[in-house]
Order: C-alpha cells, then sequence, then structure tokens
C-alpha cells in the first residue's frame, strides 16, 4: 500500500466481504480484522486479492511454526497431518507450510521433531514479518521502475537526441517501447483505480494519474496513426510524455516505500528477538533456534549475548542492560528468582534461566503489539488529513478541466492556432497538472511521524497505545500523581509497631490473615514484616478489601479491620498521632473499633521522582499528588518533590479520586494527565484525558488494560513523552505546510499561470518525488535527534 486511499480501498473491500472492526495500517502495511463463524477466511482474502491487486498473506500467529518442505507432494502430506495440539494447517505456498499449535498440549521443538520425516526445515527466520513484507513489496517496486526506465530512457533519447533515425522509424520504436510502459502502469495504477471505480463507484487518487498517462498516451497514439497514415498533425505524438510520467511517479514511490522500511526498521521493537538460544539439555548446551523452546526448558544466557525470552534466573549473577526494552540506561543487577526480559543484553555474568514465555509471545511482542495498534488507531489530526485527501481529486479534476478548456480556448482565439494543434497544447497543460498534484504528501505527513514518534517512545520505555495521546501529550497542563507506588517507591518500610491490649501473637495473626493475600503496597509491607512464621488466624473469614480504606473480615461475633486509623476512628490516640505527626502511613488494626495494633511505615521517593515534577513544573504544568493516605504523610512527599500544598489531596477513595481529575478537566483549556501504579487508580486512570500507568513490566493488571500509557522507564518516561509529542506535532505541522505550499505552486506552474515558465508535463511525475522527499526526511530527522528520558 502506498497511500491512505490504499488503506480505504482495502478496508472498503473487506467489509464487502464480510469483515468487521477493520483496522489497516499502511504505512507498516498490515491489517486486522474479525469475521463472524460461518464465513471462511480464504474466499474473503481471495476476493479481496483480486478486487484490490495487493499481494495478501496471513501473518503467523503467536504459536506457529513455519517450515519448507521439499515440494508440492510433501506439502500436501503434511496438510493432513493430526496430532495432538496441532490447530491449524495453512499452505502459503507450494513449499511452505505454516502450522498453528497448541503450546500446552505440544511444544514447538517436539511438534517439529515429529514432522522432519517429511523432508521438512525450518523456514528463515521473520522477526517482523511486517518488515518483511515491506522489503519483498520493495523489491518487486524495484524492479518495476527500473523495467519502466529500461523501455523510457531510449523513447527520450529519440525524442530530444538528435539521431539520423527517420521519423516512422522514431515513431513506431517509442509506441512499442512507450506501449511496453504503459503495460507495467496496468498493475500500479489502472488496476486498482478502474477496480475502485467499477467496483463501488469510489474514485481512488490513482485516478489522477490514470488520466493523466491515458490523455497522453492515447492522444500520441491517434498522432502516430496519422503520421503512419501520412497525414501528420500539426503536434507530434509525445510518448516520452506518458512514459517518463510513469517512471518518475514509480521512483516517487520506490523512494517513499523506501523511507517507510527505513522508518519502521529503526523503531522495529521485534527485531529484538534473538534467532538462537542455547538450550541446557542433559547437562549438555546445544544451540538451537530461539522458536524451538518450549514450556519446561532451560536455557543459558552467555556473557555479552541477548536473552531469548523472557525467563526466571535459576543460577548465576549478571547486570542486564534493559535499555532497549525500559529506556534504563543504567544497568541492572540481578540474580536467582528475577525475571529477565526478553531482548536485553547480559552483562559479564552467565546465567541459567526457566523459560516462563514463549519467544512467540514475550515481553518484546507485547509491547510490539501495543505499538502497533497505536500506529493503527486514527488521531484527530489524521482524519483532518484524510478530509483534506477527500477534496483533492475533484478539486484537482475541476482544475484540470478548467485549465484544458482554457488552453484549448487560447490557442484558437489568441494565439491562431490550428483546432488539433490548440487541443494537443491544452492536453500537454491538463496533464501537467493531474500528474504534478500529489496528495501523498499529505496522507504520509501523519501515520509516517506517529510510526516513528511511537517507535522512539517504546525504545525510551514508553508504550503508548494510542496515537492520539501521542499528538494530545503536548498540550498537558495538568499532571495528577498517586502517591504509594508513584512518587514513592513501591515497597514501604516497617518502622514502628505498637500494640494495644492483644498479645503481640494474636495481633500478629488477626492481621496476617486481614493483610496476606492483598495486594496493596502497605498490605505487603505489612506481610513481609511479620515474615513466613506468623501464621494466618483461622477464625478470621470473610476478607474483603474496601478499596481507599483497608482490608476487613469476621470474627465470631465481631468485625475486624485493617487499614486507616481514621476509617477505624482511633485516629486520636497517642501513638497514632505520633506516627502521623513522624509523617508515617499507618495501618491500624481493629476489633469493633478497639485497636489491636498499630504499624507506622515509611516511604522512599523513587530516584526520578523529584527531576520529574521540577521539569514539569518548568514547563509551565500544574502538578497534583492525590493519595488515599493520611494527610500527614501526603503533605510531606508533596514539599519533598516540590508539589503547592494547594495541589495536595489526602484520604481520597478510589471514586474521589476520579472526581477529583474530572473537576480538573471541567475546567476550560484542561488536559489532564493521572499517573498511578494500582488497581486503585483505575477509575481516575480511565477518567483522565491521558492515563497512564507506572509499571516494572508488561502486565494484564486492571489499571493497565484502562491506561492510555504504560510507563516502563520511570516517571521520568512523562516529560521525555511530552517532548516526543513536541517532535511529532512540529514535523507534522511542516508537512502540512509543505503539502500545501508545494501543490499550491506546482499546480500553478503545471496550468501554466506564469505564462514564461511552466512544468513541461514529461517532468510532472517528478512531482512526487519533490512532494514527499522533505516529509520523509522530516520525519527521519526524529531519529537523529536522540530523544531519551533523562
Amino acid at each position: 500500500m502506498t497511500c491512505n486511499g490504499c488503506s480505504e480501498n482495502l478496508s472498503r473491500n473487506l467489509e464487502a466481504n464480510g469483515a468487521r472492526n477493520i483496522r489497516v495500517n499502511y504505512l507498516q502495511g498490515y491489517a486486522d480484522f474479525t469475521i463472524d463463524p460461518p464465513l471462511d477466511l480464504d474466499p474473503i482474502l481471495s476476493k479481496t486479492r483480486e478486487a484490490t491487486g495487493f499481494q495478501i498473506a496471513i501473518m503467523g500467529g503467536d504459536e506457529s511454526i513455519t517450515v519448507l518442505t521439499s515440494g508440492s507432494e510433501a506439502t500436501a502430506a503434511l496438510s493432513r497431518l493430526e496430532y495432538d495440539g496441532v490447530e491449524e494447517i495453512v499452505i502459503l505456498n507450494k513449499s511452505t507450510v505454516r502450522i498453528h499449535y497448541n503450546p500446552s498440549i505440544i511444544g514447538a521443538r517436539d511438534l517439529f521433531h515429529r514432522i522432519r520425516h517429511f523432508s521438512t526445515v525450518l523456514a528463515p527466520p521473520q522477526n517482523d514479518q511486517q518488515l518483511a513484507s515491506g522489503r519483498k513489496r520493495f523489491i518487486v517496486l524495484l524492479f518495476e521502475t527500473i523495467a519502466s526506465f529500461v523501455f523510457t530512457i531510449p523513447v527520450l533519447v529519440l525524442a530530444w537526441g538528435e539521431t539520423n533515425v527517420n521519423k516512422n522509424t522514431k515513431s513506431i520504436v517509442s509506441f512499442v517501447l512507450g506501449t511496453l510502459v504503459q503495460i507495467l502502469a496496468v498493475p500500479v495504477f489502472y488496476k486498482p483505480a478502474l477496480s475502485s471505480l467499477l467496483r463501488y463507484g469510489v474514485l481512488e487518487l490513482d485516478m489522477l494519474v490514470v488520466v493523466a498517462i491515458t490523455a497522453a498516451y492515447i492522444y500520441s497514439v491517434v498522432a502516430f496513426g496519422y503520421l503512419i497514415s501520412g497525414k501528420p498533425l500539426e503536434t507530434d505524438s509525445f510518448f516520452e510524455t506518458s512514459s517518463l510520467l510513469i517512471s518518475l511517479i514509480m521512483l516517487g514511490r520506490l523512494v517513499a516505500s523506501y523511507a517507510r522500511i527505513r522508518a519502521v526498521a529503526a523503531v522495529s521493537l521485534r527485531s529484538l528477538q534473538v534467532g538462537t538460544a542455547v538450550l541446557i539439555e542433559d547437562e549438555a548446551d546445544l544451540e538451537i533456534d530461539s522458536r524451538l523452546l518450549q514450556f519446561g526448558d532451560i536455557f543459558k544466557v552467555s556473557p555479552h549475548s541477548r536473552v531469548p525470552t523472557d525467563g526466571t534466573i535459576m543460577s548465576g549473577y549478571s547486570e542486564i542492560d534493559e535499555s532497549m526494552v525500559t529506556g534504563e540506561s543504567l544497568p541492572v543487577t540481578k540474580g536467582p528468582g528475577e525475571s529477565l526480559i526478553a531482548g536485553t543484553t547480559n552483562g559479564t555474568g552467565t546465567l541459567v534461566v526457566r523459560l516462563t514465555r514463549l519467544p512467540g509471545k514475550n515481553t518484546i511482542t507485547d509491547i510490539a503489539k501495543l505499538v502497533e495498534d497505536a500506529s493503527s488507531s486514527r488521531p484527530r489530526v489524521q482524519e483532518i488529513a484524510d478530509r483534506v485527501a477527500s477534496w483533492f481529486l475533484p478539486t484537482v479534476s475541476t482544475l484540470a478541466i478548467v485549465v484544458f478548456i482554457t488552453w484549448a480556448v487560447v490557442g484558437v482565439k489568441a494565439r491562431n492556432q490550428a483546432g488539433s494543434e490548440s487541443i494537443a497544447t491544452a492536453i500537454t497543460y491538463a496533464v501537467a497538472v493531474l500528474a504534478v498534484s500529489c496528495p501523498c504528501g499529505i496522507g504520509l505527513a501523519v501515520p509516517l511521524v506517529l510510526v516513528i514518534a511511537n517507535g522512539i517512545a517504546a525504545r525510551g520505555g514508553v508504550i503508548v497505545k494510542s496515537a492520539e495521546c501521542t499528538e494530545r501529550s503536548r498540550n498537558i497542563t495538568d499532571v495528577v500523581f498517586d502517591k504509594t507506588g508513584t512518587l514513592t517507591e513501591p515497597t514501604l518500610d516497617v518502622v514502628a509497631e505498637e500494640l494495644f491490649e492483644s498479645t503481640a501473637a494474636d495481633a500478629r495473626s488477626i492481621t496476617m490473615a486481614l493483610v496476606g493475600d492483598n495486594e496493596h503496597p502497605v498490605s505487603k509491607a505489612i506481610a513481609r514484616h511479620l515474615g513466613p512464621d506468623t501464621q494466618p488466624s483461622s477464625s478470621v473469614t470473610n476478607v474483603q478489601s474496601v478499596p481507599g480504606y483497608g482490608v476487613e473480615g469476621s470474627m465470631p461475633g465481631r468485625l475486624v479491620r485493617a487499614g486507616h486509623a481514621s476509617w477505624a476512628g482511633n485516629e486520636s490516640l497517642t501513638q497514632t498521632r505520633k506516627m502521623l505527626d513522624d509523617g508515617m502511613t499507618i495501618l491500624m488494626v481493629t476489633q469493633d473499633s478497639t485497636p489491636i495494633v498499630v504499624y507506622g511505615l515509611r516511604t522512599r521517593l523513587r530516584i526520578d521522582a523529584v527531576a520529574t515534577v521540577a521539569k514539569l513544573r518548568d514547563n509551565g504544568i500544574h502538578v497534583h499528588l492525590v493519595s488515599g493516605d493520611q494527610n500527614k504523610a501526603v503533605q510531606v512527599v508533596a514539599g519533598a518533590v516540590g508539589i503547592d500544598r494547594a495541589n495536595v489531596a489526602s484520604q481520597r477513595s478510589p471514586k474521589e479520586k476520579q472526581e477529583y481529575v474530572a473537576a480538573l478537566m471541567a475546567q476550560p483549556d484542561k488536559v489532564v494527565m493521572f499517573c498511578g501504579d494500582g488497581t486503585n487508580d483505575a477509575p481516575a486512570v480511565a477518567q483522565a484525558d491521558i492515563g497512564v500507568q507506572l509499571s516494572d513490566s508488561i502486565t494484564s493488571e486492571v489499571t493497565r488494560s484502562a491506561a492510555d500509557i504504560v510507563l516502563l522507564s520511570g516517571l521520568s518516561g512523562i516529560p521525555f513523552l511530552i517532548e516526543v509529542s513536541h517532535a511529532a506535532f512540529a514535523r507534522i505541522a511542516f508537512n502540512f505546510i509543505w503539502s500545501a505550499i508545494y501543490n499550491v505552486f506546482a499546480i500553478l506552474l503545471a496550468a501554466g499561470a506564469f505564462v514564461r515558465v511552466r512544468i513541461a508535463p514529461a517532468y510532472a511525475g517528478a512531482g512526487e518525488l519533490v512532494s514527499i522527499l522533505p516529509i520523509i526526511i522530516a520525519a527521519l530527522t526524529m531519529l537523529l535527534v536522540k530523544l531519551r528520558p533523562n
């Protein structure tokens, strides 16, 4: 696909054949959609392929292996394969088969070994199938462009050079070669344009090119016929015009295709996948293709090598460079029991790792999928570009008709030309107008920039799930932070424990029963403090979380609670007041409002919290802190990071956090971001214009599902995202301005508005190249700026 018109063409055909929920990413060359169970996928793809002329292939699923066979017989035999765990077999061509399997039933390596007797080998790896597809299309377009120029150059030499070839011979050679160039244009321009017109009555943007080259070619054929019959027209044939026009437009599309490949490759995350892994089997090391890893495998990560897939370290210590995934520049020391992320780079140590996720579905693929989904979404600025492009075709067509009529009249009335000569001259001006106009720049202005911007953000540890967020982030006026686990480290330390009337053993066992299975940072800190030797009280039942307050359960005839002192009704106790005055976070445990024990906890600020808040404030952004914690503890953190007291709210439930964000959003010209890390933050994250999840890994938590953005690089990812957004918007604005200036000026030149200076129709095809090159260069400069989280 070369432009938005292509993606609309594909969407229209898929929808006509029964597909739903269609999303097309023309820049990366893929589409995803859903079909109802009664429909068969193959006929849909076949009809769409025929209608659009696109080369369509099914992308490999997460759990599949692609193999090459010895020929069509082996392929046919393999297609009848029946093994437990094999879900689907897709024949891609006569010697390539893709097998989808259930990895919980059969592993990739076991499956591959079972089919070895079919003379199969693994197909060459394609970590990024979209990139591989783009390269294939580029190669096809390259050969078409070369062939077009091979046929065009002799026509140019005969038309413009001084040769001893007689006129009739020149015309015959030009006619033959010009016709061959025209035939090359059939699949590139004619087929998609005419197919859309005939099937759906829709005029594609390629129709501008089709009308231009057809007008030039048909006039030339007519003039050639008159010449051969001995009755030459006043204006000779100009096969060089249609031929060079086609060649130059193909060259422009070739350059655009190459630029898209380079842009996608530069920010591709799937390319971080490692091709081989060292499997430990029977106490021996065996190097295998990483696609053959399966559940239960133990593999070795050698010094200075990349991690093939997600896993848990069994033995060994080393420093891991996670910068390519999280954006964190400093290596992280890891040892037994800790997790490794696919695509990260090992340091000097050797690690033995147990596989936890398969190479086809690990952290790298999760992040890549989120980035690709963002690139497929359509921000508001893209809708503006689409509207402009939709007006382009009728506007330029109308202008071409006006130009043709004007020059025909001028030729006859003002220049006293013969009718045939006047018509021929008018055709050249109309052809030039049609050919020089280029909507491709408008179509490329937004998606190329956003693909690069989202890729840069992902490489910096900021996963943007919607292109709208990349566009809007530059307009953020307010950032609202949660406290625990967001501005502070997710882990707290218990620094004080005060018992009341109960014995220590009873108090601790009741506390463990309440907090032991709770995922809130305070509960986890208390459980860690009590240790594995403390057994939960069996008399505590019906334990449930009360969001924003704590945990409660029941004992025979009593209600037990663990949470805020104010919720428990014991905020005025001497022990409690002392802890609160010291800025501690409090967990009070009570029986029917009678205190049993109170714990005081302290938090540590995240290392980048102060710098992040300072940078946001320097940029004129209002920073807020909203927390469910006690007021004193919240104020201490706010003062430490530099947040104004007026923008601090404490002891807020999840619903009240949501209301706080909603109140900010209700103010005029406000764009609000909320950043949190826990499930209690989900309502506020969903409420905000831009919801942010702070996470150490890609998971399926409630908040991450509600969030528009996932931060893997820490809080520094927020100002980094704003920088990326500003850089992207500046380039999008330049692209729109350049497209407008180019089209207005080029159309005036082509139409002969300046009389003495014009664009000859033969050179008008270069307009596509002139139009898109600045846009491509502007987008690619984002890669040179070296945007990184601080």
